[in-house]
């Protein structure tokens, strides 16, 4: 054989005597490690592929390649185009990351029997001659030399504990380690049940701990991986790709040689530790965040911590003493916690919070006025069930004090006033007058009725 086509995945797995003698070796259905484009392009010539199954079969070819090098996707191939567009359909510049629309004789009609999935995916394409555009969902960012480099996919956008991810951009640092070969990123659910960031890795000798202390200082505390899961290979699906369903939960193991808790403080803090993380027991010298934990779980710790201990500790300590040891010595030195808020009497007069106050000042000054006021315009189908509406807002009412609180005032001076349920409910208007009594009045400019009178009052046709 002198020129090959292989996936990405199948290539991880031969051996470099597998291919000798080969010439022209193209690698495809997912973006090559930089490790494996150096160690493929020695002594022949390295292409990248680009192309979902729709556009049959590749779309975009890069130059040849060689060295350690995160490889483009290349440009597009004869009869082939490729527009890197915004959410509104619009051209990006050089530089900027958009998702990736192809056109051309090769794309697929649609998906058998799925008209909607059609709809969506086969687009009008507004810079074309009425013609239809693939949308791939594969983000992709335009090179000064016209090539693309893929970033990313768009659906597999993971927003967690607030912030938003891409995994690729975990993946691409990750695979920058000298000892790390190949890397998956994915979300899975520890032992609480929060949801977490983990990565798979291949490689020569990965240490775990230190893989995630060198992920530390590239990138943000919030794309660091809770846990790293070296494996001797990834799994792939038949056509070569990763299988994502087959990799393994990660395993978090307490140290065999800690130190046993040896004070109170150290004792109820590794319970503490142990109860956040969902584990069975934990040591001295476990590190809170090799075991699993991240800020979501370091901000129970905290609140568990004061509720236990009774001392105030701010999240932070958390991240620079992650271990009981360490955690034990800020408890010590920490503050007596706040007392806990508790239900109490009411007054007979209940004053206005400062933000009530406000609001009762600026409606004293502007009078009755929008400015407080959210607007909303839906446009509903069918009959509308007025009993079921009063119903569901009385419901919301009565859950929330503050939809039933009205300020008045005695000489000047405001307070507040809780509605009971019952008479926040009878507050709501009687229904309106049937339809058929009113009409636009069109005629308005004639006899000087304002629009949305009664047809009655000038007696024109309206």
């Amino acid at each position: 054989m002198t020129h090959v086509q292989v996936s990405a995945g199948v290539l991880t797995t031969l051996p470099d005597v597998a291919l000798s003698g080969l010439r022209t070796l193209v690698v495809g259905g997912e973006a090559p490690a930089p490790e494996l484009v150096e160690r493929w392009s020695r002594d022949r010539r390295l292409l990248n592929a680009y192309g979902p199954t729709e556009a049959t079969v590749a779309v975009s070819m890069s130059a040849p390649l060689s060295g350690a090098i995160h490889p483009p996707i290349g440009t597009g191939l004869w009869n082939v185009r490729l527009y890197v567009l915004d959410e509104r359909l619009r051209p990006v510049g050089v530089g900027v990351v958009g998702e990736l629309y192809l056109a051309g004789d090769g794309l697929a009609r649609g998906y058998a029997g799925r008209p909607g999935l059609t709809a969506t995916r086969f687009v009008a394409d507004p810079h074309g001659t009425g013609g239809r555009l693939y949308r791939t969902g594969d983000l992709v960012r335009g090179r000064g030399d016209g090539s693309l480099d893929f970033v990313g996919r768009s659906d597999s956008q993971i927003k967690l504990r607030g912030h938003r991810i891409e995994p690729g951009e975990i993946e691409g640092v990750l695979v920058d380690h000298p000892s790390v070969t190949q890397a998956a990123v994915l979300v899975r659910a520890d032992q609480a049940g929060q949801r977490q960031l983990v990565a798979y890795v291949t490689g020569s000798a990965v240490d775990s701990g230190a893989l995630r202390a060198w992920l530390r200082q590239r990138l943000p505390e919030h794309l660091v991986p809770a846990a790293v899961v070296p494996m001797d290979a990834l799994p792939l699906t038949a056509n070569g790709k990763l299988d994502r369903a087959a990799l393994p939960a990660p395993r978090y193991e307490v140290s065999t040689g800690g130190r046993a808790p040896r004070t109170p403080q150290e004792r109820a803090l590794a319970e503490l530790f142990a109860e956040v993380l969902g584990l069975p027991a934990v040591t001295v010298d476990d590190v809170f965040f090799d075991l699993g934990g991240h800020s979501l779980s370091a901000t129970r710790l905290v609140n568990r911590v004061r509720a236990v201990l009774g001392v105030d500790l701010p999240i932070r300590a958390v991240f620079e003493a992650p271990t009981v040891a360490a955690l034990a010595e800020r408890v010590n030195a920490a503050a007596t916690a706040r007392p806990a808020l508790e239900p109490r009497p009411r007054p007979a007069v209940l004053p206005l919070s400062f933000a009530q106050r406000r609001l009762w000042f600026i409606n004293a000054v502007e009078g009755s006025s929008g400015s407080y006021n959210m607007p909303l315009a839906l446009r509903l189908t069918g009959e509308l069930d007025v009993a079921a509406l009063r119903g569901a807002l009385a419901d919301l009412a009565g859950r929330h004090e503050s939809l039933r609180t009205i300020y008045p005032d005695v000489d000047g001076v405001p307070h507040q006033r809780i509605l009971s349920a019952a008479e926040a409910a009878r507050c709501w208007t009687s229904s309106p007058p049937p339809r058929s009594r009113f009409r636009r009045c069109w005629s308005g400019w004639r006899c000087g009725a304002s629009t949305w009178r009664s047809s009655r009052r000038c007696g024109r046709t309206c």
